[in-house]
């Protein structure tokens, strides 16, 4: 109880914090784990095939109206001179039995191929829910860092508010002693009013980015979070002879279409396995009784036992082809999923080539924001100054407060598109599972 407490009342979580929560709550993933859960009981259902099936039975009759049959009248008689038929009823009012009967499979096919798909299958499972992981772990560091930029985005706009405002102040005391016009007045607060609208635009955008963090993660969105780690810090670097030398047999996606393609094989096997003769013992034990008194039918000496043991041989002769035409139709499937194993290896190096590529120009778009940045606030600095002392204009300010405030915008969306580029060519890379 107290640890689910904590867990609920917690409110602050970094990207490795958020990255734990969502692979234990995000539904994909939770589904993925019943998936592995049902795979289990099918390995289990399937090799219950194999073992002895026994069952037990009881039955009592009543027969209200004894059924009678047709003897010919010489075969009473004994006389072959008679003539015609009697009717005699056979059988007693009241019978019973009861019965145990019993068979073990000692040889078929299906049986064997069918355990060895289900085991396959279970394998597969524990792959499809790594997928599942790592799609959510791409979710979540992308939801993550979209709302440090956001965040990042506000601090700036109220920075830029804040030395707004001063130089809003400054102005109004001016234009009171006849130094600025009314013009220069309205025109700052006019900017003013822009990045108050502008920054509450921001806030919901906040709000929205942590929405969507909280979907990806699998909390439910009317919790508070608050994020923890900050934009610096990270690590933009990878090394060109790990993406020249990655193997495409690492990528998760591709050790799920290896899984489909040996199930395929085995159901092609399974196929043609059904043309082996099946074996099957069986047993069977049992006692029954009958009597015209219905109190007779329940007394011990009046029942009898009966029991049996046979091996039965189904020999599969002829099925109109049916299952060679079976066996046809499931090696197109075979070779369906052999080409789209060559279009998902040339999508991955696409995937793979094109991130890097878009790494390594987000990257120098981000340098030369990073750049630009510097200067616009280098020039918004001096036109300030140069206002505050009287040799600059109104219009100097504002032009420079709004490149400054671009240029911390661009920034901010080369930051976070060289972030998405990172996180794309770890994913190509097959990276993200082991980052976690």
């Amino acid at each position: 109880m107290l640890t689910v407490f904590s867990a609920k009342a917690q409110t602050d979580y970094s990207l490795q914090q958020a990255l734990e929560y969502a692979l234990l709550n995000n539904e994909n993933v939770l589904i993925a784990e019943l998936n592995r859960q049902d795979a289990d009981a099918q390995v289990f259902e399937t090799r219950a095939d194999g073992l002895p099936q026994i069952t037990g039975n009881f039955n009592y009759n009543n027969s209200l109206v004894i059924p009678r049959s047709p003897i010919p009248r010489a075969f009473i008689t004994g006389n072959p001179a008679d003539e015609g038929v009697v009717q005699i009823a056979f059988g007693a009012q009241h019978t019973g039995s009861l019965g145990l009967n019993a068979t073990q499979m000692l040889w078929d096919g299906s049986f064997f191929i069918g355990l060895q798909a289900a085991k396959m299958l279970r394998e597969k499972v524990d792959v499809d829910k790594v997928k599942a992981e790592i799609d959510v772990i791409e979710q979540v560091t992308k939801a993550y860092y979209l709302v440090l930029v956001n965040q990042t985005r506000i601090g700036l706009l109220s920075a830029n508010i804040a030395n707004l405002d001063s130089t809003l102040r400054e102005t109004r005391t001016l234009y009171e002693n006849g130094f600025a016009e009314k013009i220069d007045v309205s025109r700052l607060q006019v900017q003013m009013n822009n990045l108050s609208a502008e920054k509450k635009g921001v806030e919901q955008s906040v709000e929205v980015s942590k929405h969507i963090l909280q979907m990806s993660m699998g909390m439910p969105v009317n919790e508070a979070i608050v994020l923890t780690d900050e934009l610096s810090g990270i690590d933009f670097d990878y090394a060109e002879a790990e993406v020249n030398n990655f193997s495409f047999q690492e990528r998760v996606e591709v050790q799920q279409l290896n899984y489909l393609r040996k199930l395929a094989e085995l159901d092609i096997k399974n196929t043609y396995s059904q043309y082996i003769p099946k074996v099957e013992f069986s047993a069977g034990w049992g006692r029954n009784t009958g009597s015209n008194d219905f109190s007779d039918v329940w007394r011990g000496d009046q029942w009898f036992s009966n029991a049996s043991i046979g091996v039965n041989v189904s020999i599969p002769i002829f099925d109109g082809l049916r299952k060679k035409y079976t066996a046809q139709r499931k090696r197109v499937q075979l070779y369906t999923l052999d080409n789209q194993y060559k279009m998902l290896t040339n999508n991955m190096n696409q995937q793979l080539l094109d991130a890097r590529q878009s790494l390594d120009v987000n990257l120098e778009r981000l340098a030369v924001q990073e750049a630009n940045l510097d200067l616009a606030k280098e020039v918004s600095d001096i036109t300030r100054e140069k206002y505050r002392e009287g040799v600059g204009s109104n219009l100097e300010v504002l032009n420079a407060e709004e490149d400054y405030k671009e240029a911390e915008t661009n920034y901010l969306s080369a930051l976070y598109q060289a972030i998405i580029a990172k996180i794309d060519l770890d994913k190509a890379l097959g990276k993200l599972k082991n980052q976690q």
